[in-house]
């Protein structure tokens, strides 16, 4: 009776041994499906630009992250660089959009499909606007462009608020050795979480439990490629999801795949916009040549319109000069705010890049 007994125990240990198994292996797959389904519903979209928008190839893909009720800014964009000049340099532009949030008093879906309709530019991804989703709309904008828009070149990828040259661009890109895994931009370097509860950027330790973020390009503006686009994203999958775009994307994912990240030179940022209004008067007034190419709006939304009207004018003249030692622009013109649009992080030593 009692070996009886043991027979009847043992299986119903071996019974309960494979149940308890095949329900955290279930669990296991579940999880890794959420994980899936979250980061990887970036096909679900409410608008996507032209069906013709990739079929030239172009050399460059500008995306541009865009706060949905960012009308002015996106306008902005289209009147500084305008779809002719983006035919003459082979380049091609879509803005990244979500959902116009309950909060939202003064645009409505039917103004984003006009204006879609309009320019065929814009791809809406069908999560709502908020800081916390940045990361769906960074990827969804990636993954677009690795997939509809693989025949690219390279991909530029900037914020709506960011003031650049795209001849500027263009020409360094054209001197530029091509690497396919390339991924340049402004590095930044022993970034901390912030565990402040106060703090809006608040990370818990549950979010991201190492001390310091791996190094990582500001979101900013920043240069890659299709095939660096398509490995970023499929490497998302296996990571749980986080928040702040550019330290997941550019950082956590890049150092999963083991991509070195390139620093664009010291001579190609402005960090400040009173900068930038001193190397378009400089150009304007004083023939001088603006040297940078990318800089902060300031929240002045037409500052990106005047700053590529002034190259294009500084182009056309005759006897323009280079900027001297003493004409620095940190030594000229006074920037009356100290801030930076890079967060907390130290900018890394600059390393000359082969052109």
């Amino acid at each position: 009776m009692r070996k009886k007994f043991v027979y009847i125990a043992f299986f119903i240990g071996i019974a309960l041994a494979s149940w308890i198994y095949w329900q955290s292996n279930e669990e296991f797959h579940e999880t890794v499906a959420v994980i899936k389904r979250k980061i990887y519903k970036l096909n679900d979209v409410t608008l996507k630009p032209a069906i013709t928008f990739c079929q030239s190839h172009p050399f460059l893909l500008i995306i541009v992250t865009s706060y949905v009720g960012h009308v002015e800014l996106r306008s902005a964009h289209r009147r500084a660089m305008p779809a002719e000049k983006l035919r003459e340099l082979n380049a091609a532009r879509i803005f990244l959009l979500a959902q116009i949030p309950d909060k939202e008093k003064y645009i409505t879906q039917s103004a984003i499909n006009d204006e879609s309709n309009t320019f065929g530019d814009i791809l809406q991804g069908k999560f709502t606007e908020n800081y916390r989703n940045l990361t769906y709309k960074h990827l969804m904008g990636l993954k677009w462009a690795s997939t509809v828009c693989q025949d690219a070149t390279y991909i530029l990828k900037v914020d709506d608020d960011t003031v650049f040259s795209l001849e500027r661009t263009y020409e360094f890109l054209k001197a530029l050795k091509y690497t396919e895994d390339l991924l340049l931009g402004y590095m930044l370097n022993n970034t901390k979480p912030r565990r402040n509860k106060e703090n809006k950027w608040y990370v818990t330790w549950d979010e991201y439990s190492r001390s310091e973020y791996p190094l990582y390009l500001s979101g900013w503006y920043y240069l890659t490629t299709p095939k660096v686009a398509g490995d970023l994203c499929d490497e998302a999958i296996y990571h749980p999801y986080f928040w702040i775009d550019d330290i997941f994307i550019t950082g956590i994912l890049r150092e999963s795949l083991g991509i070195k990240l390139k620093q664009l030179p010291d001579t190609y940022w402005l960090e400040y916009y009173e900068l930038l209004e001193c190397c378009i008067n400089d150009m304007i007034k004083k023939s001088i040549e603006c040297e940078y190419i990318v800089g902060p709006n300031g929240n002045r939304n037409n500052l990106i319109v005047e700053y590529n009207d002034a190259v294009k004018l500084y182009d056309n003249k005759k006897n323009c000069t280079k900027r001297t030692a003493d004409q620095d622009l940190h030594k000229t013109c006074v920037a009356h705010q100290e801030r930076t649009i890079f967060g907390d992080g130290g900018q890394v030593e600059v390393k000359s890049i082969k052109l």
